[in-house]
């Protein structure tokens, strides 16, 4: 997705701040030995509420944000000095300045899409137990972006993050490779053939991989049994956005615990469901 932010785009802020307060209620304010940063949640609180509000007084702002008004005073002063709020000579009204744009520049798409699949994933892996991974085709390799891995109790790993998984032996990158059009997958698989490795061993016989995307096609889904570890299987979906495939999101389980068949009769309708919410999600993203 092409990134640009305007002075209108305000949704693109509110996407920006409401992950922001996410991790900071996840990572900060509900972390039992820590105390409370309740002056920065308030500080983000009023940075969103003038990203809605545009130019406005103190007063009006107070309504809305449910702080004291010396405290927003002192909120205010602070973001002023700061360069993230500029105060009006004429009647006193704030508002935010560009410097929230250089922020928003600085979250890569790759990284916002992550942050909008990371709950989605979460309520999945919350429906079947089994962990769940979301990747991305990222100069020319699988990288899982979000995981689901310390959350379940059905998981042997627990940091996957930036992990690469294999393209063509792995169901992850089996589906991203399934959903790209002739034009990209062309231009993928230069990408990967200039950079060697086993990726690239992999797609030397392009019969083979043909035959392997079309059979994941054929099946509505992809799948791997044993092929990146003895010991683990995977079912796959692709995930679209606006300009194309943006990744895939997995199902990973034991071997032992059954076939790819059988997960995909369990757990194939619950994972295409979590894609739907997730392209739904990322339809709403701006563009």
């Amino acid at each position: 997705m092409k990134k640009r932010l305007t002075n209108n785009n305000r949704h693109y802020e509110n996407v920006l701040w409401e992950n922001t307060r996410r991790i900071l209620h996840v990572n900060v304010i509900s972390e039992g030995p820590y105390k409370d940063v309740r002056a920065l949640a308030r500080g983000l609180n009023v940075l969103e509420t003038l990203s809605e509000l545009g130019w406005t007084r103190i007063g009006i702002l107070a309504t809305h944000v449910d702080i004291d008004r010396s405290s927003l005073y002192r909120i205010v002063s602070t973001l002023v000095g700061l360069g993230y709020v500029v105060r009006r000579q004429e009647d006193g009204a704030i508002a935010l300045t560009a410097r929230l744009a250089h922020i928003a520049d600085g979250v890569k798409d790759d990284d916002v899409i992550a942050q909008t699949v990371a709950p989605y994933l979460r309520e999945l892996t919350r429906d079947v137990l089994w962990p769940s991974d979301f990747a991305s085709f990222i100069r020319g390799a699988v990288i899982i972006r979000c995981s689901t891995h310390k959350f379940s109790p059905m998981s042997i790993h627990r940091r996957v993050v930036g992990k690469k998984r294999l393209l063509v032996r792995s169901a992850l990158g089996q589906a991203i490779l399934s959903a790209m059009t002739p034009k990209e997958l062309t231009a993928s698989l230069a990408i990967v053939e200039s950079q060697g490795g086993p990726d690239a061993k992999d797609i030397i016989n392009r019969t083979s991989l043909t035959q392997t995307l079309n059979a994941t096609r054929d099946a509505g889904y992809a799948s791997s049994s044993g092929q990146m570890e003895a010991n683990i299987s995977a079912i796959a979906l692709p995930v679209h956005g606006p300009f194309g495939v943006v990744g895939a999101i997995n199902i990973v389980f034991f071997r032992s615990a059954m076939t790819t068949t059988k997960a995909a009769e369990r757990h194939l309708n619950r994972l295409r469901g979590c894609i739907r919410d997730v392209e739904t999600a990322i339809a709403s993203l701006p563009s």
